[in-house]
């Protein structure tokens, strides 16, 4: 995959301004004030402000080197060319693939490929003066779609994503849910889901159903959850998703509780951001599922219709404590309201259960009672589901 281009979100404490299309992202009030060396000034007692900014970063060729621009005002007998430091630690990185050579930029020779760079500036006296945190580091191929992110109306922190940009599945972020679970995962569905029927590459996730015994059962799938990994509450939650067309396909993009506070399902909830029946290519739907006061299952659903699920669309969620609202492409179909919903354990609490962390499953279900328990037919080989990513803004 050829990429070229970075976007450096999450910054803390440095904010994302917006990006162009030629890869130059461009940091605006990034200003560190009233910052005090370690020790405090060589020279003299006087505390000194410093400001750093990072101006802009981009890739100076086809190999991934970063080019860093920066302005800084601290003015020092001790440095690195032109540079205001003596020694830059950029972790992950060699010293010998930072390239200081040039005045006012630095540039990594090396291929980011690291989701977090911490850059660490020390003096003369090993004393480290400045140190900033890029969180968030997001790769795209010429050919990806857009090549800036889109932040949703009202949202300006990316919080955590996967771009897929790698070659395989990263466990730091996903853990497989492998078997079939107990009567089906509650659906007496009729895949086994393995470690195997994943694949990373191209700046994609496919997932691929396919017609193969194993352990009793005649399809094989796979099901990756952020369980106790990344796991949050409130935010807009997104995913750029293909979904099979075949019919006795079940793909789902949705969230379940982290801890399950108010007890097990349905009582601490459940989010389903997108669900589709594979038999009928231009329909969806959403749902939020929760206990009444009596503690039996109830659930709030919509689906939208008009769109081929063959091709990629955006599914989000946006959850916040009063409401949670479901989108397609940008268009908001359906809402909930926190006076809608409630749980038999919620401990007076007014927008319980959907008020704790809760994680992120994507998972291509065969069979179960969501159709009717509806199977692939005879010729059925196998069926992709390609998502192109998975965002969570704050």
């Amino acid at each position: 995959m050829n990429k070229k281009l970075i976007a450096l979100l999450c910054i803390s404490p440095l904010i994302l301004s917006a990006c162009n299309l030629d890869g130059i992202f461009d940091f605006i009030n990034n200003n560190i004030p009233d910052f005090e060396p370690n020790g405090g000034n060589t020279d003299d007692d006087e505390d000194e402000d410093i400001e750093f900014e990072i101006t802009s970063a981009l890739f100076t060729d086809e190999a991934g080197h970063l080019k860093v621009n920066y302005t800084s005002n601290y003015v020092s007998p001790f440095k690195i060319g032109k540079h205001p430091f003596k020694k830059l630690n950029v972790s992950g990185v060699a010293a010998s693939e930072i390239d200081s050579s040039h005045d006012d930029y630095f540039t990594i020779l090396s291929p980011v490929v690291n989701e977090i760079l911490k850059f660490e500036f020390f003096d003369t006296s090993d004393r480290l003066y400045i140190s900033t945190k890029y969180e968030n580091i997001i790769m795209y191929d010429e050919g990806s779609q857009g090549q800036t992110i889109e932040f949703p109306t009202g949202y300006s922190n990316l919080y955590w994503s996967d771009e897929f940009n790698g070659d395989a599945l990263d466990t730091s972020k996903w853990t497989y849910d492998i078997g079939n679970g107990y009567s089906g995962w509650g659906n007496n569905e009729s895949q086994y889901y393995t470690n195997y029927n994943d694949i990373v590459g191209g700046g994609q996730l496919t997932i691929r159903a396919k017609k193969e015994r194993v352990s009793n059962f005649d399809y094989t799938s796979t099901r990756i959850k952020t369980q106790n990994k990344v796991k949050f509450t409130y935010g807009y939650i997104e995913a750029r998703i293909a979904l099979p067309a075949v019919t006795g396909m079940w793909p789902a993009f949705w969230m379940m509780p982290n801890d399950s506070r108010y007890g097990g399902w349905p009582h601490s909830g459940e989010i389903d951001i997108m669900e589709a029946k594979g038999r009928l290519q231009y329909r969806s739907s959403s749902a939020i599922h929760f206990s009444t006061s009596s503690g039996s299952h109830t659930y709030l659903t919509d689906e939208r219709s008009g769109h081929d699920i063959a091709e990629f669309h955006k599914y989000a969620v946006e959850w916040q404590p009063d409401y949670i609202k479901f989108y397609i492409d940008d268009y908001n179909y359906f809402s909930t309201y926190k006076n809608q919903w409630g749980t038999v354990n919620a401990q007076d609490s007014e927008t319980a259960p959907f008020d704790k962390d809760f994680y992120i499953i994507l998972n291509l279900a065969i069979g179960g009672h969501f159709d009717n328990y509806q199977l692939p037919p005879d010729s059925f080989v196998s069926a992709d589901m390609k998502v192109d990513y998975v965002r969570v803004f704050k």
